[in-house]
């Protein structure tokens, strides 16, 4: 009985997204399909068995808007509200494809489905790279070598954060190789590993930093194995970052 209801439903979604006889726009038909499964509290019910095909429906459909998130650590939510559960985040610039706008949220697509996205932190157009130097491209991907080679790029790029943050703070030097190199602060440039090969992700990730500027608030500029400073802003399973 699941099985016919699932179909006759989708069948039926599948008419008022493809036909033209119904004369809407793409917003107000995505507006449609996404308030029938709003309910009071502004969460989404879409039945049993529905979701992948509700889901490819919406986000196949010919007019989706590419968008670029325009801050760090952007939440993707589950449902419009703030209250729902975080599935990811986006960084700065990553691009999404927008299906509709509904009451301030972006309904965008996902490997997984439909998800949110406050519109407030999404931008029509891509966000401009900074400019930086081979040097500096080369002490970042080294440092990160040698501080979290392995780590993921999540970790990688809150350890080059803290040097970008450092670069920004009265308290320290004013140049990426200066606070780097600054006697006693990463172990990595007087045991050895600074020298490492970088890898690719490495690379990647010391390119993204150098572009778009650090994942973390400007105030976070301690990065260690033990709590420093006068607070903690995060602590990961590999570093406490604290202020």
């Amino acid at each position: 009985m699941k099985k016919i209801i699932t179909f006759f439903v989708t069948f039926i979604l599948s008419i008022i997204l493809y036909s033209p006889v119904f004369g809407q726009d793409k917003e107000e038909v995505m507006n449609d399909l996404i308030s029938v499964y709003l309910k009071d509290d502004y969460s989404i019910y879409i039945p049993e068995g529905l979701n992948d095909e509700f889901s490819y429906l919406i986000c196949d459909y010919e007019y989706t808007i590419t968008k670029y998130s325009n801050a760090h650590n952007v939440n993707i939510r589950k449902y419009p509200n703030t209250e729902s559960d975080i599935l990811g985040q986006l960084l700065y610039n990553t691009s999404v494809s927008v299906i509709t706008e509904y009451d301030g949220w972006s309904c965008i697509g996902t490997e997984d489905g439909i998800a949110f996205v406050y519109s407030e932190y999404l931008s029509e157009t891509e966000l401009p790279k900074m400019v930086y130097t081979k040097e500096e491209l080369y002490i970042m991907a080294h440092l990160l070598a040698g501080e979290c080679q392995g780590y993921p790029d999540e970790e990688q790029l809150k350890v080059g954060s803290v040097v970008l943050n450092r670069v920004k703070s009265v308290r320290y030097p004013n140049t990426i190789k200066e606070v780097v190199f600054q006697k006693g602060q990463y172990s990595c440039t007087y045991d050895g590993n600074y020298y490492r090969e970088p890898t690719e992700r490495n690379l990647e990730n010391a390119r993204y930093l150098l572009e778009y500027g650090s994942i973390l608030p400007e105030y976070v500029v301690f990065q260690a194995r033990r709590k420093q400073g006068c607070g903690v802003y995060l602590r990961t399973e590999y570093h406490w970052y604290c202020y």
